[in-house]
């Protein structure tokens, strides 16, 4: 998955927010991104930004919170 745009910033974040339980960002080079902790949020969203990002998945620690990403990765690919 990769961010290319503001408004996929604001989509993203609107999908975190709606997530109540933590959400990671995992990388292949055993990066792991909390992306509901403040400081992992932001080298996260960089490391979506940048080439690699289509590298990276997300994980999530409930049911409801992947039907969440799930719905914003639809959108995204759309």
């Amino acid at each position: 998955m990769k961010i290319r745009t503001g408004n996929d910033i604001k989509e993203f974040n609107a999908a975190l927010e709606k997530c109540k339980h933590p959400v990671w960002l995992m990388g292949p080079n055993d990066e792991i991104y909390n992306m509901k902790n403040e400081e992992e949020y932001i080298e996260g969203i960089l490391r979506l930004t940048e080439g690699d990002g289509d590298q990276l998945g997300i994980f999530t620690a409930s049911y409801e919170d992947e039907m969440t990403m799930t719905d914003f990765f639809l959108k995204m690919a759309a």
